[in-house]
């Protein structure tokens, strides 16, 4: 299956809960042995660290197309979605 978000419809919009939302449907149903993959193309950018995690002393961040409003997509956060979620044996490309 594909779930694909872009900017030029309006009911597939890259806003932040919509990329959320991408980001657990990808990983939900997730068992060892399968093998998923994501694809990002769009802005990236830099936030302060909240959490003091990074050397740098920066999160990367995603940016959403609603970003303005609902905030830049952390390192932080997609670990939360996308690494966390993964049981043992599953490859993300």
């Amino acid at each position: 299956q594909i779930c694909r978000l872009r900017d030029d419809r309006a009911n597939m919009m890259p806003t932040k809960a919509n990329i959320l939302a991408a980001l657990r449907w990808l990983t939900s149903e997730a068992v060892p042995g399968d093998e998923l993959f994501l694809h990002y193309s769009g802005h990236g950018g830099q936030v302060k660290d909240k959490d003091g995690d990074e050397e740098s002393g920066m999160d990367d961040t995603l940016i959403p197309c609603d970003f303005q409003h609902a905030g830049q997509i952390t390192d932080d956060e997609l670990h939360t979605h996308i690494v966390e979620p993964l049981p043992k044996g599953v490859r993300m490309w």
